[in-house]
Parts: C-alpha cells; structure tokens; sequence
C-alpha cells in the first residue's frame, strides 16, 4: 500500500520552507528600504551641503573685480577699443574660477566688457539696468539673483558688486553661473532633481523630463517613503525645500538593492546559489570602479597643471595650501604684496605672512582644514607684513578646490591699502565738517543775542516816547490850571471847576503809571470762582455810554450764571476792558452802522470767549508785532500800546491762550480760551503768580 506520509512531510517541509522564504524576504524587503531611506536621507543633506558650497565659491568674484586697475580704468574711458585688455584678464580669472561668465557693466546697464568676448552668443545684448542684481549693486549692497534666460530656457545665479572710483560710483561688476555648470561640479552619479518652489525644474541630473506618480508606504518603524517606478526600475525619492533660495532638492535612490537582497534572502533559504552571482557583480563592479579611479587620477593631474598656470598669471594674490596649511605654491602677484618668493614660503603657514598673528577666524578656518568642519571665509579684512616689515590692510578669503579636494585649498588676498585711505579721508572731512558747523551755530547764537538786546533797547525807546508824550500833555495842563488858580482865588466857583480838573488830569496820569505797573509785575492773586455772566454785565455797563455815543449793535447772548471760570475777577473784567475798548477805538472813525459780537462758550474743562467787530481788521504786517508791549497803530497821545500785552499777560497768568484772527465778513476777532473753574477743588486754591515777578 502506497504511503502518503513521506509527500506530506515534503509537502509541509515545502510548505515551511515556503513560508519562512516569503517572511525573510518581507523582513529583508523591510530593513533594506530603512538603511535605503536612512542613506538617501544623509546623501541628500550631503548634496545640499554641495550645493551651497558651490553657490558660496563664487560670492568673491565681484569683490574681486571691482579691485581691478584695468576695470576702473575701462568704466572711466567712453571709448570701446580699450575693453580687449579687460575681457582677456575677465577670461582669466573666469578660467580659474570655473564660473560662467564675468561681465562688467556702465551705470546705464550696458555690458562694457565680458569674459565671454570670444563668444557672441553669450553676450547680453541689451541693458540690465531693470534686474534685480544690477539695481542692488547700483544701491551700494551686494546683488543676487536667479534668471531664466536663453532658448531654451536655463536658469543663471548672478552676483554683483559696485564699483567704486574715488569713493564715486562708476559701474557694477557681475558673475553668472549656470545651473547646469553647478551640476557639472557637484560629483554626483546618481539620479538627482532641484526644482524651484512652484515645481518648475532647475536641473537634474541621471533624469527624465517627466516623472511618474510615487506611491506612498509605510515602514515597520512608521516611517513614509514614496516608490516610483522609472524605466522599470523601482526607486526611492526623498526630498527637502530650501526656505531661502526657494527650491526643493530631490534625490532618487535605487531600490534595486532592496530587490536584490530580497531575493538573496529567499534564495539563502532555498539556497546559496544566487550568493555566487551577487559575488561575481561585486567584483566586476569594483573592477569598472578601478579602473575609473586610474582614469580620474590622470585627469587630476593634468587639471592641476592648468590651474597651476592660470592661477601664476591672475591679478590677485593666490595662495595654494594643503591640508595641514603649509604654502604649495604662490602666484607673482602674492609674492609682489609680500616681498616673498615661493622658494622661501613654501611649506611655511599664512599666518606667517600677517601682523601680530593671525585672527580668530582664520585661526580656526586654518585649524579645520582637511576635516568636515572646514567653512570657507570669505572677505575677512587683515593686516599683513612683508618681507621688509612694512605692513598693509588686505581682504583674505579661504576656500576648498571643489573640482579637485586632493589640491587642498586656496587663499585669496586682496590689497585694500587704497579704499583703507580713502575711509580715512572721509572720516577726516566729516570731523572737520562737524566743527565748522559748531561754529557756525555758536556765530548764530551771539548774533541772535545781540538781535534780542537790540528788540529791547527798541521796545524801550518807543516806551520812553509814548510816556513823555502821554504825560508832557496833563502836566501842561496842570500848570495852566494852577496859573488861573492864582489869579481866581476870589472866585470859589470857578476854583471849585478848576480842582476838578486837575483831579481829572492827575486820574489820566494816574491811569497811565498803572498800565506800566500792571504789564510790570504780577500779582500774587488767588485763584478762585469768576462768574463770567456778572463779569460781562460789569464791563458792559461802562461802556453804555460809548455804545449810545457810536450807535453801537451789541450781538450778544448771556451764558447760564453759573458758568464760572478760574481766576480772579477784577483782572478778567481788565481783560474784557481793554478788547472792547480796542474794538470801539478801531470802529471810531469808520463810517455806517457799528457792531460788536460777544460770544461765550464752554465745555468740561474750559471757557471759550470771542470779541468781535465789524472795523477794517489787522493788518497782515502788524500780526507779528500785535501783542508786544508799546506797539500802537493808533497816534501819538492816544495810547502807550499795553493794551493787549497786558491782555495776553493776564490770560497767561490764568493759564489760558489768546488768538487774534480777521473775520471773513470784515473786522476783527479776538479768541479766548480760559480755565473752567472746578467746584470739587475749590478748597485747593492756588496763588497765580510768585509775588512782584518781572514778566
């Protein structure tokens, strides 16, 4: 009888072996994509490190021309044929530095000269005075700028600088870099993607123009990755957005490896035979691997001879180093700063060639060179020593070979001996600058004070004239009345007449001595509740008389009685005195029907008054000289002009303001803003003035 017993066990034994092939191949699938991800995450971050270090090599180029003898020289020369010197020195340093193009423009925009001179195609043919680098550069600052230029379409980094002549400016000095030339110097052999933040694509490299749609995946750790499959290759992309130059820096990683040991797990548990295979491309993978090590050893070499040669004709000071900092080799124009020769400089360090040491900064540049630390310098102002001990300002930058890192790096110095004296010139001019303007400003504050002495001595002059006049007038009255006295002692009538008289004169002399002692000095009053109201009526009931004599219209609308203000009431009633009376003098002589507005108004913390009149108004040259004291436009005899000082005097004793306007129907307006008086600090009340106080 046939036993199944033996084809179950192999069935299962199969089944098992089926089972665990399967699981190992998920498991392998599973680990490889996690060390595939963790890989592409860290050559990502390396490609982007690359990235900015390529970008960051170029930023000195500018600063670089902008120094150039020849390039000043050719900005300040109108002519054209002197541009063939300038476009093979840019074609040089063009050479050295593996940009481009180095192209060098008027203030118009207009390209003078360029390193690309042998080529036409790539001459800009128009002005650049629209873009964005050229207007920073022409702003004093230092340019930056992506374009998208050319059929078709590449996209460019510019970079530019200004140039100065004299502290004047006279043009910018730009580099431009294509992208694909940015691609040719990252040594990057695996698919590879930048595109801008909009998704437009930059450059890539080992890449189709379209992609397919990825696929998302879950890893056992949690982690998201996204597969597409390119060509029937199935790959791994990642990805990262650089926030300041707006791009998003793509890489694709093969998952063919992942296949691969996949399948090399299932087939270790079915069997090693595919192990041999994978051994054998191993080996023929390292051979090709060799063999390209001989072939880029070789063109190495010969690389280094041609940098070598552009490197001893470039007109800025080079300075090759190793890793360990010790000179290599030194170009005719760093030995001419120096006073050096390379025989006696090399394997010697730079900081040998600075004063007093090196700084900080270069000190740990140099202390990281040949490791991951290394940042490049760019820039660092310095002082070096030559050969004779004389020393100079320079501009020192250290960056690595990127095309070729066994070279070690590179140093660059520029003399700067001639922008250092012209900052000091400047300073020199400001300082001197700044003490003529002391002077100046002391000349004027002694002229001002001898202008306010002479306003005085004026002021006092037109005081002397108008009190001689004023009172020279009631004393030869009082002399005359006292003759007639003399000769009428028998006649007490006419006596009695003549005493009244002279007690009417002694009252105007009396009335004039008061306005000088009132504008004079303040008096220490109190302050306290005024009623405006009974204030009014007071002032208006003197002046009853006067307004029948003139036929006067009075406009005017009591406030309520108890609307008080804050002061004292017999210098408010003065202050109403003298503008009604100055309004009445200014309607005297006018012919027509007179009129005179009084208007009062309030809020919580003030009191608004007005005085109004329909006379010929102020006139425009008198506005300036209104309120001073002894100023009248009336005659001689009629007035010492104190009229409205003292008004003003008062009104700023009672804390308040005063303005005079012209009315627009015709006439004069005088505005008053006073204090309203606070009942809940009536028992608080406070002096208005310090005792017998000279104004």
């Amino acid at each position: 009888m046939l036993s199944f017993r033996p084809l179950i066990l192999m069935a299962l034994y199969l089944a098992v072996v089926l089972m665990l092939a399967l699981e190992g191949a998920a498991y392998t699938r599973n680990w490889s994509l996690m060390r595939l991800h963790e890989e592409g995450t860290d050559r990502l971050l390396g490609n982007i490190s690359l990235l900015r270090s390529a970008l960051d090599q170029y930023r000195y180029l500018p600063f670089v021309l902008t120094q150039s003898r020849e390039v000043r020289g050719l900005l300040r020369s109108p002519g054209a044929e002197s541009s063939e010197p300038v476009n093979r020195y840019l074609e040089q340093i063009n050479l050295v530095s593996g940009s481009s193009a180095l192209m060098v423009f008027d203030l118009d925009g207009l390209l003078r000269s360029s390193s690309n001179w042998r080529d036409q195609r790539m001459l800009l043919g128009g002005s650049q005075a629209e873009m964005e680098y050229f207007r920073q550069a022409i702003a004093g600052n230092e340019g930056r700028q992506f374009v998208h230029e050319g059929v078709p379409p590449r996209q460019a980094l510019y970079m530019s600088a200004p140039i100065y002549d004299e502290q004047r400016l006279i043009g910018v000095a730009a580099m431009r870099v294509e992208l694909d030339k940015l691609r040719e110097q990252l040594p990057i052999d695996y698919p590879f993607i930048i595109n801008d933040i909009d998704g437009e694509r930059l450059f890539s490299v080992m890449m189709p123009d379209r992609l397919p749609e990825a696929k998302s995946e879950s890893l056992s750790d949690g982690a998201k990755i996204q597969l597409l499959t390119l060509n029937g290759i199935v790959y791994l992309a990642q990805s990262v957005v650089l926030d300041d130059l707006d791009w998003r820096v793509s890489v694709l990683s093969d998952a063919r490896i992942v296949q691969q040991q996949q399948r090399i797990a299932a087939g270790a548990i079915g069997g090693g035979g595919f192990a041999l295979a994978l051994l054998f491309l191993y080996l023929r993978e390292s051979r090709q691997k060799k063999a390209l090590q001989l072939d880029q050893a070789r063109e190495r070499a010969l690389s280094q001879e041609r940098q070598r040669d552009m490197i001893s004709t470039a007109q800025v000071g080079l300075i090759n180093v190793d890793r360990s900092g010790l000179i290599q080799f030194i170009n005719p124009m760093a030995m001419q700063q120096f006073g050096v020769s390379l025989e006696l400089m090399r394997n010697r360090t730079v900081e040998e060639l600075l004063s007093g040491g090196s700084s900080e900064l270069l000190r740990e540049t140099l202390s990281n060179l040949g490791t991951d630390r290394f940042q490049p310098l760019t820039g660092a102002e310095m002082v070096g020593r030559r050969a004779d001990g004389t020393l100079f300002p320079m501009m020192v930058s250290v960056r690595g070979m990127t095309d070729h890192p066994e070279l070690g790096y590179l140093v660059t110095v520029i003399d700067i001996s001639r922008r250092k004296r012209l900052e000091q010139a400047l300073r020199e001019a400001n300082e001197s600058l700044e003490h003529k303007v002391i002077e100046r400003t002391r000349a004027l504050e002694e002229a001002q004070a001898e202008l306010v002495q002479a306003g005085k001595l004026a002021a006092l002059g037109r005081m002397s004239a108008s009190v001689v006049h004023e009172l020279n007038q009631p004393l030869t009255a009082l002399r005359t009345y006292l003759a007639i006295c003399r000769r009428q002692l028998d006649n007490p009538e006419q006596q009695r007449e003549n005493l009244r008289q002279l007690e009417s004169l002694i009252d105007r002399m009396a009335l004039i001595t008061g306005q000088l002692k009132t504008f004079a000095y303040r008096k220490p009053e109190q302050v306290g509740p005024v009623p405006v109201a009974q204030s009014i009526d007071q002032v208006l009931a003197m002046f009853r008389g006067r307004f029948s004599e003139m036929q006067l219209q009075l406009d005017y609308t009591p406030p309520a009685s108890g609307l008080h203000l804050s002061g004292d009431q017999a210098r408010f009633e003065q202050v109403l005195i003298n503008l009604i009376k100055n309004a009445c003098d200014a309607m005297q002589p006018r012919p027509g029907p007179n009129r005179l507005i009084l208007h009062v108004a309030s809020d919580e913390q003030n009191v608004y008054l007005s005085v109004a009149d329909n006379g010929p108004g102020i006139a425009e040259e008198h506005r300036a000289q209104l309120f001073e004291p002894f100023f009248t436009t009336k005659e001689v005899g009629s007035g010492l002009g104190l009229g409205l000082a003292i008004v003003q005097s008062i009104v700023r004793d009672l804390g308040g303001d005063i303005l005079a306007t012209n009315r627009a129907e015709g006439g004069a307006c005088f505005e008053l803003r006073l204090k309203r008086f606070d009942s809940s600090s009536a028992g608080e009340q406070q002096p208005t003035g310090n005792g017998q106080e000279v104004i």
